[in-house]
């Protein structure tokens, strides 16, 4: 780390550095982030409590809310990614436009949040494991047992390749897609429930109703993990046009699918009723549906299939997080052994190895202190890892139209400016919403709940500070930061 920046130094046969370059396409690139998004563990976690806390049987049109300003956001972020393909996309992209001290608070908000939503997933893995597997196999293991197990094999499969990685979360996207489509496909053949097949959940009556601005909390939240797209830049086919492609794809997608899905939920219970189930009955909301309309074994498939949709969330965004730590030992920031590449699979092994090691840090001090799986780990590790990705994004926006207007690359005014200004501040809104109704998303007034915006925003502060410090100290790590 303190010697000059050299990459014949770097790449070398017995210890590359480059990613597996050429590997993926369009849709392997898509299968990676929506697996992010983890689709039925949006729909049956998040949809009961942005129905019974949000805007009722609106809830179809919050998620084309959330999806339209994620739309408007990606105008920018894809017009960005056919100029600067990196690993590291968000902090890549604030360096490029609002330099390198910003760049280095977006790397560190970037680091943190997505490891806390990776906790997340983990403690919800473990407390679905324990009622689901835990009567099935006759154990009184605890959730972090189950946590750890699948700690291990995220490991083991992460280093296996990202094309591999693909492959599988493809699979096993398809198949949780699959099973929620088959629901909502038999709920519209039997022509829904007491009100029928209406559109009254689009209408502005039922969208603008109740709390609109949690319901598209929850629905934002679900959305977490297409941006990624751009991060696989170095790894697929022809970046400057896959990249966009996937990225507009991934929120289309994401977009139509939850809105059909959460319009024949709604109508299956009736838009007088959906509120009272929501509110009654979270846990059972969309079993309750399934076994009505598909029978008792395709309910327990959908039940294995939440195991599998965690399982594959966990996969993506632990790819993610170990991109982000290659980008970085290559530029100096993080120590260069990071940076290693395994010689047969072209993964960042040693980078991965230290992702899980940092997950295995986290979960022991939640694991020490006796948290509940859901309550704490999920609920308030998801609150933290949510507030600075909508942050990252809303900023991302901003940087989007000072690179433009720095180097003129873009000049179409929708592309450059009105798109990345409307969605940025669409993006600051929601962050208001977040904040405001902390309590909603993570299920907890604590004064420590309270205190996650300032302790992103103090992430944040040391990210600027330690690049004030290279920009003295270390000028030649700060020159190629983010380049």
């Amino acid at each position: 780390m303190n010697e000059p920046y050299s990459p014949t130094r770097l790449i070398d046969a017995e210890n590359p550095v480059e990613l597996k370059g050429n590997t993926l396409g369009l849709w392997q690139i898509v299968f990676l982030v929506i697996s992010a998004a983890a689709p039925l563990t949006g729909m049956l976690g998040a949809v009961p409590p942005a129905i019974s806390l949000g805007n009722g049987a609106g809830i179809p049109g919050a998620f084309v809310i959330a999806g339209v300003v994620l739309l408007i956001f990606s105008v920018g972020f894809a017009s960005m990614s056919r100029h600067v393909v990196r690993a590291g996309a968000f902090y890549a992209y604030i360096t490029a436009g609002l330099g390198r001290p910003l760049g280095m608070a977006g790397a560190l908000v970037a680091l943190m949040s997505y490891t806390f939503i990776q906790i997340a997933l983990y403690g919800l893995f473990g407390f679905f494991c324990t009622v689901i597997l835990s009567p099935l196999l006759h154990t009184a293991m605890p959730w972090y047992g189950y946590s750890l197990i699948c700690v291990a094999v995220v490991q083991f499969t992460g280093i296996r390749g990202i094309d591999l990685n693909s492959r599988l979360l493809g699979v096993l996207m398809c198949l949780e897609l699959g099973i929620l489509l088959l629901l909502a496909i038999a709920i519209v053949v039997h022509g829904g429930g007491p009100n029928g097949l209406t559109l009254a959940p689009f209408t502005p009556e039922h969208v603008f109703s109740g709390h609109l601005g949690i319901a598209v909390m929850f629905a934002f939240a679900s959305f977490i993990g297409f941006e990624a797209t751009a991060i696989y830049g170095k790894e697929c086919r022809d970046p400057k046009v896959t990249v966009p492609r996937a990225t507009y794809v991934s929120v289309m997608l994401i977009l139509v699918f939850f809105a059909f899905v959460t319009w024949t939920i709604v109508c299956a219970y009736g838009l007088n009723d959906v509120v009272a189930v929501a509110t009654k009955q979270p846990g059972d909301f969309w079993f309750i549906q399934s076994g009505k309309y598909l029978g008792g074994a395709v309910t327990t498939v959908m039940s294995f299939l939440l195991l599998s949709s965690i399982f594959a969330s966990l996969l993506s965004f632990h790819n993610t997080l170990v991109r982000y730590i290659h980008a970085l030992s290559l530029e100096g920031i993080l120590p260069q052994a990071l940076n290693r590449v395994h010689e047969k699979y072209r993964s960042p092994y040693v980078a991965s190895y230290l992702q899980t090691l940092s997950v295995c840090v986290l979960l022991g001090l939640f694991i020490a202190a006796g948290s509940d799986a859901f309550n704490i780990v999920f609920s308030w590790s998801s609150a933290l890892g949510t507030i600075g990705i909508v942050m990252l994004q809303a900023v991302t926006s901003f940087s989007v139209i000072a690179f433009f207007r720095k180097t003129r690359k873009d000049t179409r005014v929708w592309h450059s400016f009105v798109a990345p200004l409307v969605g940025g501040i669409g993006l600051l809104y929601i962050g208001v919403i977040l904040v405001r109704n902390l309590d909603a998303l993570s299920g907890s007034d604590s004064p420590i709940v309270k205190s996650f915006p300032w302790i992103v925003f103090a992430v944040a502060l040391v990210g600027v500070v330690i690049g004030l410090i290279l920009r003295k100290k270390r000028p030649d790590i700060y020159a190629r930061f983010g380049q």
